[in-house]
């Protein structure tokens, strides 16, 4: 009975170890032999400045030989990091998804890539293996239509209170209009319609869409270069596409510096892959200002810095809130050029300081006398002033705390009085000269 038991398991194990065998054995031709359903033109991503393809693990080995091949290289999968290097001077990046498999990104502006009726193309002539020890060539084509026009402005708007940005409503690379959802910070995610749970207004009434919010709730502090400021990680999401709404806004101080400092966010404007790091740094090529040419750039591997001398941009205006304040602003039109990318970047700043006093502005008013009038603005930055000393009559000579006399109307002031550093003067014990005698005097006094 035991013998009986024993041969039956045996044949078991032994029929297992055959089924097994044949799945392996199956799996591994499907994973040599399976069709390139990956390698076609349908799985090609199309966005702005770039293309992407997604290529499972086992067929990367076709795209190092291309790789090796065609750009002169040695090819390492291994380090992604130092053949990324290699290859970003021809436009080229290759990532590992979350599944191990592979994204290889080529730009528009990238080596071998053609113009051909409206579309970009880029032909990979890769190996399909079909043993262990060879294969045969398999031509991959990746293929994105041409947009000569993207939506390359982006309008900043910072206050004490506020951060205000404004861009062009974005489309598809096939023109076709997309929905939209509000990403904050990568991880709050919210429809247009319902922006006020990250405390933010939305409106998209024309062709730009403009997001509004308070510094205190939307903004995180940044430091470039030793310098602060303050960021809006925003992004319109929809499906695979994301469309940067980042912004910089200077941190609010209450004076001016001699230079002001702005932080321009380096990234791709057009649409990109959502969830995508863009590891691939920009690197500024060209750049102007409109306001003026006295400028200074930096460069870290995200943003563009440029330092202005701030009495070359600086302005003031009425204070909304009350027309007796004045409030300092500047704006700022930069347009950047990358050397990786076909398109040129927009970008306006405007920002306005918390409000201040007006310049102390001194006036003079005679009293309610018979025949006086008032006395316009004075001027102190004049060193010297002169008066002419019109004649006295006893009948109109008033004097005032024995400093300034008033004579038909015309206020004369003392030599003495200016070199005071005293800017307001109050006008006090006012009484009648008695006499020839006493005006005499006074007008002696400001002979002297």
């Amino acid at each position: 009975m035991g013998q009986i038991r024993f041969g039956i398991l045996l044949r078991a194990i032994l029929l297992q170890c055959f089924v097994t065998r044949n799945v392996f054995s199956i799996q591994k031709r499907e994973w040599i032999d399976a069709p390139t359903t990956t390698l076609t033109e349908g799985d090609v991503s199309c966005f702005s400045d770039y293309m992407e393809m997604w290529i499972h693990s086992v067929r990367i080995e076709g795209l190092g030989i291309w790789l090796s091949g065609a750009l002169r290289i040695h090819v390492n999968l291994t380090s992604l990091d130092h053949l990324n290097l290699q290859l970003s001077a021809c436009g080229f990046s290759l990532h590992r998804d979350p599944d191990k498999n592979f994204i290889f990104r080529v730009s528009y502006t990238g080596c071998f890539v053609q113009q051909e009726q409206g579309y970009h193309v880029l032909t990979l002539n890769l190996v399909k293996r079909i043993s262990r020890f060879g294969g045969r060539p398999h031509s991959v084509m990746m293929k994105c239509p041409v947009v000569s026009v993207l939506p390359s402005r982006e309008q900043i708007q910072c206050d004490p209170e506020y951060i205000q940005v404004t861009r062009k409503v974005p489309h598809g690379n096939w023109d076709n209009e997309l929905h939209w959802s509000l990403s904050l910070s990568d991880h709050l995610i919210v429809a247009l319609e319902d922006a006020s749970l990250i405390q933010m207004s939305i409106d998209m009434s024309g062709p730009d869409i403009t997001v509004q919010g308070r510094r205190r709730d939307v903004l995180s502090p940044v430091k470039v270069m030793e310098n602060e400021g303050e960021f809006l990680a925003l992004k319109l999401v929809s499906g695979q596409y994301a469309y940067s709404m980042e912004a910089t806004c200077p941190k609010v101080t209450v004076s001016t510096a001699e230079e002001t400092v702005l932080h321009i966010f380096k990234r791709h404007m057009g649409l990109t892959k959502r969830g995508s790091s863009d590891n691939e740094p920009l690197t500024v090529s060209n750049v102007s200002v409109n306001q003026t040419d006295n400028f200074t750039l930096r460069e870290t591997s995200k943003f563009a810095t440029l330092i202005i001398p701030t009495a070359q941009i600086l302005q003031t205006k009425a204070c909304a809130d009350s027309k007796q304040l004045l409030q300092p602003f500047y704006r700022v039109d930069v347009v950047l050029t990358f050397k990786e990318t076909n398109h040129k970047m927009h970008w306006t700043m405007e920002n306005a300081l918390p409000c201040t006093v007006r310049p102390a502005v001194t006036h003079f008013t005679s009293s309610p006398a018979p025949k006086t009038t008032a006395l316009s603005t004075l001027n102190f930055g004049h060193e010297n002033l002169t008066t002419e000393e019109p004649s006295l009559d006893r009948s109109t000579v008033l004097a005032f705390s024995d400093n300034l006399l008033l004579l038909k109307g015309l206020l004369v002031l003392p030599t003495a009085f200016f070199v005071s550093a005293c800017m307001c003067v109050t006008l006090h014990n006012v009484r009648e000269v008695p006499g020839w005698t006493g005006a005499r005097a006074a007008a002696g006094q400001m002979k002297n």
